[in-house]
This record gives C-alpha cells, structure tokens and sequence, in this order.
C-alpha cells in the first residue's frame, strides 16, 4: 500500500498536534486534574473537546495539503 505526501504530511502533523495539547493540557479542553473535559455547554463541560480540535486540525491540514498539491 502506497500512501501519497499529503496524508504522512498531515498525519504527522496530527500526532503533533496530538502530542503537544495532551502535553500543554488547556483550561478549555482538561480540568484541573488533567483529564478531559466532556462536550457540551454547561459549567464543567467544553464546546472545544480535545477529540474534536485534533480531529478538525487533522482534517485541514490534510485539505490544505490536497489543494496546494494540485495548484
């Protein structure tokens, strides 16, 4: 199985991106035990849950890659 640059280019960039959120641990996405926050709109809860900022990093890279291959 061959993989084009764009898709190891973004999936490096995602697991960076991984890496560094889990590592620097934001107030919006963990609480002050360090786990993550839940999804939703009340007080203990998050609008930017970990899962969903790393997966729209990921998905952009990887389109932002696609459109400046075919440029």
């Amino acid at each position: 199985m061959e993989f084009d640059r764009s898709f190891i280019t973004a999936l490096f960039v995602y697991f960076a991106a991984c890496a560094f959120l889990s590592h620097y641990k934001h107030p919006k996405m963990f609480d002050k035990q360090g786990n993550f926050k839940c999804f939703g709109l009340h007080a203990d809860e998050t609008v930017f849950p970990y899962w969903l900022v790393t997966l729209v990093i990921g998905l952009s890279t990887y389109y932002g890659m696609v459109l400046q291959a075919r440029a």
